[in-house]
């Protein structure tokens, strides 16, 4: 295992765990990042004797969405880059929904954009109390990718699901666990704890029943999700192209430009 790969996979007896390994850029999802998440979970699933896996991030967030200043970084190409980016990051959402494995998500701190999407695309989340999930994509100008808008509309119904796609205001774990989107809230630093007990106790099951379950559930949505990923990547191109998305962009890296010069303590 490489300490300085953005996405590591440790293996423990019947355990693996995937962490997203970027924390000084809160996990955001860059390209690198997208394509080594996609053969982590690829990867994860071929493991002798694995019969559940834990996807964590590392640092102080588990996620804040795709690398918004790797998009700047390529505004020149901006629109066929990030075409790669979530070509990349739609193939780990769907090898998360087809693995054999239950995936059980331990979240932390900002869950936001492209994050909120990787979080519901696994079977179980467990989220410490604290953790803020955030849409993020309408303040950028775009719309959501990772199958958010599926996922939202379908456990939510499409009034609530569109009040949350468009809405600015971050959504508590405890509201999300009311809502039914996540499976559990817990104190302190014990998601990861809490997230591989709930590994272990589906380990202890039958193996063939756990992976059929899974399957069972996954395949009256598989064609659906595949659909709406394409639309998504779709709708997310032509905002990409416009010149409000740009400006955005542009307005969004010089903010965080701007936070990392400010000493310890000044305001924004």
């Amino acid at each position: 295992m490489n300490d300085d790969s953005p996405v590591l996979l440790e293996v423990d007896g019947e355990i693996v765990t995937i962490t997203l390994n970027r924390p000084a850029a809160l996990n955001s999802i860059d390209h690198p990042m997208a394509l080594a998440l996609h053969r982590s979970i690829v990867e994860s699933a071929d493991v002798p004797g694995a019969r559940a896996v834990v996807l964590r991030g590392a640092g102080r967030s588990f996620c804040g969405g795709g690398d918004i200043a790797a998009m700047h970084a390529h505004r020149a190409d901006m629109p066929a880059f990030i075409e790669r980016m979530i070509d990349a990051f739609h193939a780990g959402v769907m090898a998360l929904h087809r693995s054999r494995l239950p995936v059980i998500a331990s979240v932390h701190g900002a869950v936001a954009g492209g994050g909120f999407s990787l979080a519901l695309a696994c079977d179980l989340v467990i989220a410490t109390r604290g953790t803020r999930f955030v849409v993020a994509y309408p303040q950028l100008g775009a719309p959501a990718d990772g199958g958010l808008s599926y996922r939202l509309s379908r456990q939510l119904g499409a009034a609530r699901a569109f009040e949350m796609l468009t809405g600015p205001e971050p959504l508590p774990a405890e509201n999300a666990m009311a809502l039914g989107l996540i499976n559990g809230v817990v104190d302190g630093d014990t998601a990861d704890a809490e997230a591989r007990r709930r590994a272990h106790g589906l380990a202890a099951l039958p193996r063939q029943s756990v992976e059929e379950l899974k399957q069972l559930v996954a395949a009256q949505s598989d064609e659906a999700l595949e659909a709406q990923l394409a639309r998504e990547k779709a709708a997310f191109l032509r905002c990409a192209a416009t010149e409000d998305f740009a400006r955005r962009v542009d307005a969004f890296v010089s903010r965080a430009t701007r936070r990392a010069r400010m000493p310890d303590g000044a305001a924004p």
